[in-house]
């Protein structure tokens, strides 16, 4: 599988699938706490191989969760709508001409 890094969209992807996970994260469950660790790296340093390792982590988490993580993503994603677009440019009026 290919990963790129090079846009905004991946990298606030990554972002907001570590914020969802984040939020989601329950004490105890180990699955949980290294997905966020690997996608915390991912965010700060994001590497192939670092993407890789956070995608493998998130195929090992339990389905239940992955569900649950994707919904909050969602959510978050929602929430967040345009906080990552770039500026769109203004366009002038210019007045007709009789």
């Amino acid at each position: 599988m290919q990963y790129r890094l090079d846009d905004e969209a991946s990298l606030c992807s990554i972002d907001i699938l570590a914020q969802a996970v984040e939020r989601i994260c329950v004490k105890g469950v180990l699955e949980l706490r290294m997905l966020r660790n690997a996608l915390r790296e991912a965010a700060t340093s994001p590497t192939p191989d670092a993407v890789k390792f956070a995608f493998a982590m998130f195929s090992r988490v339990d389905g239940d969760y992955r569900r649950l993580i994707a919904h909050e993503a969602l959510t978050l994603a929602t929430e967040q709508r345009g906080r990552y677009a770039a500026p769109r440019p203004r366009t002038v009026r210019r007045p007709r001409m009789l």
